[in-house]
């Protein structure tokens, strides 16, 4: 198997991830996870795997196109510039990986009401990143 087609295959299997734990989140997001710490935790980590496949996919991307793959926030950059990307989208994915980050790390604290606030906020950008990706597959 050639090495373009490889990285196709691997780029759908990424994607594939994000739209799993994006079907989750969107199902499962409530009120109910600000009373129930074993759904927000799963919550919390679902959007964390949607993220790191998203990054993942912007990384692979990259390479494909001839570029090292950089920092996740250099990876959107250079997608948008590549007009893979609206800018509007590429902003949102990299609050998206700000808010990966808080989850992950703690830092601050994290406000659960305001995490999945914007968790909520940020589900629907990672679904059309897997759109945007799979249309310029097709091209």
């Amino acid at each position: 198997m050639n090495e373009d087609i490889k990285i196709k295959k691997r780029i759908m299997e990424k994607v594939e991830t994000v739209v799993e734990r994006v079907e989750f989140i969107e199902e499962h997001l409530s009120k109910e996870i600000l009373r129930d710490r074993i759904l927000r935790k799963a919550i919390y980590k679902e959007f964390q795997e949607a993220v790191e496949a998203m990054s993942d996919v912007c990384a692979m991307v990259r390479r494909g196109l001839n570029s090292s793959a950089k920092d996740d926030y250099s990876n959107i950059d250079f997608l948008i510039e590549r007009d893979i990307l609206e800018a509007r989208m590429g902003e949102k994915l990299k609050e998206a990986n700000g808010l990966r980050n808080r989850l992950i790390h703690g830092y601050n604290g994290v406000n659960d009401e305001t995490a999945c606030h914007a968790i909520n906020e940020l589900v629907g950008d990672l679904r059309d990143f897997s759109v945007v990706v799979l249309e310029w597959m097709r091209k």
